[in-house]
């Protein structure tokens, strides 16, 4: 996740900065309804999150794939641990495609498609339509978001399990006035959502629920009358994670032809 850094008047991007996110305040993951979900290193080093959408394709964020070369990234999936002894083997990751319209400073469009050296054993998500994605996103709805980053609001302890959590989405007018428009957030490509507030951390902070470091490039899925739905993906929150505003999560929908494309999906 693209950490911005909030205060109680506003907030800005941190210029040339990504840090990756995590889920602060969320609970184990159901191995078997998260099985899309991928774990990205970098150096084996973890760095971000993504989701499977094709049998040798991932979905992550632009900002997680567009540094660093292409010969230092693997991925672990079908698994809800990477610790050491129960992890699978990695899976090299032999292909990088950003979006061409990525505008790394104010995070916009924040989405890459990695091709994977070969197939894992999980079942990949499947995209949200428009009309799914504008029905699952509209405010007060609820929608669920996983990874591996860390369980720190500071972006430290990086969690070795998948956690999950619940967020509720937001009208666009909230980020919007945290954030602003110049600043980090665009109604028609991002997705609003905070979880609930969480009595952790040693203070009397209005922390909630959330991602985090290492979450950068997680899915946010919705329940659809179809079935579960990628509808975003993590890409930006305040600092520290939880406090002080909603994330931002990139809108599937804005940009599904890419993705469609990217991952051969058309």
């Amino acid at each position: 996740m693209a950490l911005l850094c909030v205060t109680a008047a506003g907030s800005s991007l941190a210029s040339g900065e990504a840090a990756t996110p995590l889920i602060v305040g969320g609970g184990k993951a159901d191995a078997a309804g998260w099985r899309f979900t991928v774990a990205l290193e970098q150096k084996r080093r973890l760095i971000c999150t993504g989701s499977l959408i094709a049998p040798t394709k991932v979905l992550t964020a632009a900002h997680c794939a567009k540094s660093g070369k292409r010969k230092w990234l693997s991925v672990f999936a079908g698994t809800a641990s990477i610790a050491p002894k129960n992890r699978p083997s990695r899976i090299k990751v032999t292909g990088v495609v950003v979006d061409p319209t990525y505008n790394g400073r104010k995070v916009e469009r924040d989405f890459a498609v990695l091709t994977l050296a070969r197939a894992p054993e999980a079942e990949p998500i499947s995209l949200s339509s428009p009309g799914e994605a504008k029905a699952a996103t509209k405010p007060g709805r609820t929608v669920r978001t996983g990874g591996f980053g860390t369980r720190s609001a500071w972006g430290f302890n990086v969690a070795r399990r998948l956690k999950a959590t619940k967020e509720r989405i937001f009208p666009g007018r909230i980020c919007d006035r945290l954030f602003g428009k110049d600043r980090g957030f665009q109604q028609a490509t991002m997705i609003c959502a905070l979880g609930k507030r969480v009595l952790r951390f040693h203070s009397r902070l209005p922390f909630h629920s959330t991602s985090c470091s290492g979450d950068s490039g997680g899915p946010i899925v919705a329940s659809t009358p179809g079935g579960p739905r990628l509808v975003g993906v993590v890409s930006a929150g305040p600092f520290p994670c939880g406090l002080g505003g909603p994330s931002i999560y990139a809108r599937v929908s804005s940009r599904l032809g890419f993705i469609r494309r990217a991952a051969g999906l058309l």
